[in-house]
């Protein structure tokens, strides 16, 4: 996310451990959706104990095994299964996802909707193309997987 100059709290939420669903739906504002991390200690996401995923304000998943890589999976089968876009939030992060870990490499179209405008800082449409800095570091890691085989 770092790369791609994308908040955290575009694609993840922290929250205490001890909460319940009721409680996040209660607590925290759950926009588009979002992999929520519960956990322990003085900050929450400090130590992981178990993640739920919300759709439309409310909780419609928890953890069946306590993985961060089951919890994003989960994420992205609510995007697949629910037929939904990225949000413009993580857009880079969550397509550069799909095609480099998960292998889902469409030749035209995207889940992507709108993209946050740099001068703006509004969310604008996008063509229905790969963004150029996506598709820059999908090479890169192409070139340099390359390079060591």
């Amino acid at each position: 996310m770092a790369h791609f100059s994308e908040s955290l709290e575009g694609l993840i939420l922290l929250a205490n451990a001890p909460a319940t669903a009721a409680d996040v739906e209660r607590t925290l504002t759950l926009p588009a959706p979002r992999l929520i991390l519960l956990g322990s200690g003085e900050t929450p996401g400090s130590s992981i104990q178990h993640w739920m995923i919300n759709l439309e304000e409310h909780i419609i998943c928890e953890d069946i095994q306590l993985s961060f890589l089951s919890g994003l999976a989960a994420l992205f089968s609510t995007y697949y299964n629910f037929n939904l876009q990225y949000q413009a939030e993580a857009t880079c992060t969550l397509e550069f996802i799909q095609r480099w870990f998960i292998g889902i490499n469409p030749e035209k179209g995207t889940k992507a909707g709108g993209v946050i405008s740099k001068r703006t800082g509004k969310v604008t449409q996008k063509k229905k193309t790969v963004n150029p800095r996506v598709s820059s570091l999908l090479k890169k890691c192409m070139d340099f997987e390359w390079d060591f085989i």
